[in-house]
């Protein structure tokens, strides 16, 4: 009886999960190994080609050098935050949290948008900079004004992961740290950084995810240089129609996006047992 309790109150879950992350996982694979069409790559000879064409494997690691490259810029930025809301009053703490929430309220077009204005050649930034005397900086079309906008996107994600764990931390065991003379930097790297371990986890995990999947924004701001995955699959559907190519690419794309999960998964258990 208690069984069947179980599986009823699972079942609504488990066809939500069947519905929309089953069955799209299936129909991208079956759609890459569709032969139908003799003038497109499909199948196996698609996902050799991603593995064997210089180009496409550049643009495979440049999207994955660019999400490690998102995910510690956005930790190295997010945890001071997270400390920030984790230790300050309730009021300091609500003011905060929805300062750093408000972004997520405006749409990416129009935050990529913004972006865009600043950071133009003849934007904010390059204003203030010609008022002032000095030689103006084109960041746009490259990878610094789609970092800058991509953290700025990213950020929330980690500030909110890291700061729900720092808040649950026992402040006691830092201060005992510093009453038996441990430096701060001491108390940071041997106490709080090892009990913060499960935030930043999660918090790296989800950005990174995140940027594997950042499409809006580098096609926005970006240039020919700064092609990615997401952006690529995008141009195979919209411009060459090859849609069994891109969903071999999207199949690539989700092995390692489950892979970081289950990576995830594992490094949490482990540290829990």
């Amino acid at each position: 009886m208690r069984m069947r309790v179980v599986l009823a109150l699972l079942l609504p879950v488990l066809l939500l999960l069947a519905v929309f992350f089953v069955v799209p996982i299936i129909t991208v694979l079956a759609a890459s190994f569709d032969t139908s069409d003799p003038q497109r790559v499909a199948g196996w000879a698609a996902y050799w080609k991603l593995a064997s064409d210089t180009y496409y494997v550049r643009v495979f690691i440049q999207t994955f050098v660019f999400a490690i490259a998102l995910t510690v810029l956005t930790l190295l930025f997010g945890y001071p935050i997270a400390s920030f809301i984790a230790r300050t009053s309730a009021i300091e703490r609500g003011i905060v949290i929805f300062l750093v929430i408000a972004p997520l309220l405006i749409s990416m077009v129009v935050r990529s948008y913004g972006w865009q204005l600043i950071l133009g050649n003849s934007g904010l930034v390059n204003t203030v900079l010609a008022a002032a005397g000095l030689v103006p900086v084109h960041f746009m079309a490259g990878w610094t004004a789609v970092t800058i906008a991509s953290v700025h996107v990213l950020l929330p994600f980690a500030v909110i992961s890291i700061a729900g764990v720092l808040s649950s931390l026992d402040r006691s065991i830092e201060e005992s740290a510093a009453v038996l003379g441990a430096s701060p930097v001491k108390v940071f790297f041997l106490v709080t950084l090892p009990m913060a371990l499960n935030g930043l986890v999660t918090a790296a995990t989800f950005v990174f995810l995140l940027a594997m999947g950042s499409f809006v924004t580098i096609m926005m701001l970006g240039g020919r240089g700064t092609m990615v995955v997401p952006l690529l699959i995008y141009q195979q559907v919209t411009i060459t129609y090859d849609q069994p190519f891109a969903s071999a690419m999207a199949a690539v794309l989700m092995v390692v996006t489950l892979g970081m999960l289950f990576g995830q998964f594992r490094l949490l258990r482990k540290r829990s047992v």
